[in-house]
C-alpha cells in the first residue's frame, strides 16, 4: 500500500498539467450549458406530467436557473473525476493544482463560483484562467 502512495506521489511531482486552450474552455462552457438546459428542461417536463408544475418569475427563475447550473456541474464533475459532458467532448478534465483529483467540497466550490455574474468572462484575460478555477485551485 505504501508504495502506491510513492508511486502516486512520483506520477503527481512529474506530471506536466497542460491548461485548457480558451477554444476549449469556450467550448465547454457552451455544450455544458446547452446541456443543463436540455436537462432542465427535461425535468421541468416530467415534473408538469407529475402534476407538480410550479411557476416562478423573475428573480425565483432566476436562482432556480442559477442553482441547477450549479447542480449539473455538481453532478457531472463530482461522479465523472473532473469532467462534464463539454470535457469529455474536448478531452478536458478539472483536477486540482497539483494533479491530483478534486474532492467534493472542491466540487461544489467550483460549481457555485460559474454562478457569479460574469465569471464566464473571466477566462478572456492574458491567462486561460477563470474565476472558477482560481477560487477552487482548480486546473
Amino acid at each position: 500500500m505504501e508504495n502506491n502512495a510513492l508511486d502516486n506521489d512520483l506520477y503527481l511531482s512529474e506530471l506536466k498539467l497542460i491548461p485548457a486552450s480558451k477554444g476549449k474552455r469556450f467550448a465547454n462552457l457552451i455544450i455544458d450549458y446547452i446541456m443543463a438546459i436540455v436537462l432542465a428542461t427535461i425535468l421541468f417536463v416530467l415534473l408538469d406530467v407529475a402534476g407538480m408544475y410550479f411557476a416562478t418569475n423573475g428573480i425565483q427563475s432566476r436562482l432556480l436557473g442559477a442553482f441547477l447550473f450549479a447542480l449539473y456541474y455538481m453532478v457531472t464533475e463530482g461522479t465523472l473525476k473532473g469532467k462534464s459532458i463539454g470535457k469529455f467532448v474536448t478531452k478536458t478534465r478539472a483536477v486540482n493544482e497539483d494533479g491530483s483529483t478534486m474532492d467534493m467540497s472542491t466540487v461544489v466550490k467550483r460549481s457555485f463560483s460559474r454562478i457569479v455574474p460574469f465569471e464566464p468572462f473571466s477566462f478572456l484575460g492574458s491567462e486561460a484562467s477563470g474565476w472558477h478555477d482560481k477560487w477552487s485551485n482548480t486546473i
